[in-house]
């Protein structure tokens, strides 16, 4: 397994980077995901203070998915995690991505505004404000007549801003404040609008996965580069960023300086 690196710890939260390929939590037997192993960090830590055996508690609250890199953020308690999880349903949190995505963007700047809906295969898709009204017994109606089964029962809307930070002839980085926190959000809305992320053989075209072969990228290229939260005790912003550790992303990035 990947390292994962701890990048800040007090009594209330512990804030890692995870790399790509590791799980957030419930990984299958004998592969560790993040959660088992900030477990372990931490239980580790207390038997060298006290002579406590008893497993810390660590909870999720917000994910990234298996694929993709970046900011996570762990509560070590019960009330940090209620509070947490109460700024996230409230949309007070800040969270930024890099997406390195295929071809390049008319606009240097934009909004995507879609409404997903999670389909029974384990893939979002996007589906228009007309069709998202169409949905009975977890079964959506789309316009061409095709008809969906969907987990959840309803579409949910999601946002996010994008800018281009950099681009090439045939690759676009861009920066992505994401605005809900949606079931593979940024990948099928960049999907949707034609520039898939490069690595994502989920949401990919086949000129998308030539390309990945082309360029040599093993992952997906999308990190989650930096959170900023309320501290869930003392109510302090606080700012967490990572320096992302895909080679892809790292080089667009120095080609932007």
């Amino acid at each position: 397994m990947k390292d994962i690196k701890y990048i800040y710890e007090d009594n209330d939260i512990l804030v890692c980077h995870k790399p790509s390929g590791v799980a957030t939590e419930g990984a299958r037997t004998y592969n560790m995901d993040v959660v088992s192993a900030a477990r372990n960090y931490i239980g580790r830590q207390n038997r060298e203070k006290t002579s406590d055996r008893k497993p810390p508690y660590v909870a999720t609250v917000h994910r990234l998915d298996q694929p993709v890199e970046g900011v996570l953020i762990l509560a070590k308690t019960k009330k940090a995690a209620t509070k947490l999880a109460a700024q996230i349903k409230d949309r007070t949190t800040e969270k930024y991505y890099y997406a390195l995505c295929k071809g390049n963007f008319a606009d240097k700047k934009g909004r995507l505004e879609n409404y997903l809906v999670r389909k029974e295969d384990g893939l979002a898709a996007v589906v228009t404000e007309e069709e998202s009204k169409k949905i009975n017994d977890n079964v959506i109606t789309r316009s061409n007549g095709e008809t969906i089964r969907i987990i959840g029962g309803e579409a949910k809307k999601a946002i996010l801003e994008y800018e281009v930070i950099a681009e090439n002839e045939e690759t676009t980085l861009v920066r992505v404040k994401l605005l809900t926190g949606r079931f593979h959000q940024i990948r099928v809305q960049m999907a949707n609008v034609d520039h898939p992320i490069i690595g994502d053989q989920k949401y990919g075209t086949e000129e998308s996965r030539t390309l990945t072969d082309k360029i040599g990228a093993r992952d997906v290229c999308l990190v989650s580069y930096k959170y900023i939260i309320k501290h869930p005790s003392t109510g302090k912003k606080m700012e967490f960023e990572i320096k992302p550790d895909n080679p892809q992303i790292r080089e667009m990035l120095e080609k932007s300086l």
